[in-house]
This record gives structure tokens, C-alpha cells and sequence, in this order.
């Protein structure tokens, strides 16, 4: 039951202080491939995963996205919603299929 600790270390220096980060090849490999998807450095690669993976184990709480990521976000939500078919019976007009000619709910 020992803590098995990877070869290599990497020193991270932060604008704050210097902290010592211990990585294995397959992380930073990792880190370099979410990096390189992203288009982003490593660094913030890997602060938005950290920030992702502690707003999912404390339920949620949230934690501001960096700009980008919000921008992203809302596009590939906005992409995803022009991709929808159109409301049935009223040329896109939501509230068409909702209420009838009277106002009130069909």
C-alpha cells in the first residue's frame, strides 16, 4: 500500500510561488495533447481541467471559465440549436405549436 512516485519532476513557477508539480511521461503527454486539442498552452490546459474536475466532484460549485472557454461554449450550444428542425406548424415561431389562435395552451 506504498505511494508510487514517478521518476521525473517538473517545477512549475507561478506568479505567486514556485510549486513542484511531479509528472509521469503519460501525463505530461497528456497535458501536451489537451494543450495541443485545445490550442492552448499546457499550463492553461491544465488549469481548465483541474477547474472542470472541481466543479464536478463538489457538485458543481462554480468556477468562472476563462473567456474562451465561456465563447466556445456558447457557440457550440448556438451550433447545436441552428441544427434543431423547425417547430411544427408555425415557420419557427415557437409560441405557434404552443397556444392556440385563442391564447390559451393547446
Amino acid at each position: 500500500m506504498g505511494c508510487d512516485i514517478p521518476r521525473q519532476s517538473a517545477v512549475i513557477v507561478g506568479r505567486e510561488r514556485n510549486v513542484t508539480v511531479i509528472l509521469d511521461t503519460d501525463t505530461e503527454t497528456d497535458a501536451r495533447r489537451l494543450a495541443r486539442l485545445r490550442g492552448e498552452t499546457v499550463e492553461q490546459a491544465v488549469r481548465a481541467a483541474l477547474r472542470a474536475e472541481l466543479a464536478r466532484v463538489s457538485g458543481g460549485s462554480a468556477v468562472p471559465l476563462p473567456r474562451a472557454e465561456r465563447i466556445a461554449k456558447i457557440k457550440t450550444t448556438m451550433e447545436m440549436i441552428a441544427s434543431l428542425p423547425p417547430f411544427p406548424g408555425g415557420g419557427g415561431d415557437p409560441a405557434a405549436s404552443l397556444y392556440g389562435e385563442d391564447g390559451l395552451p393547446v
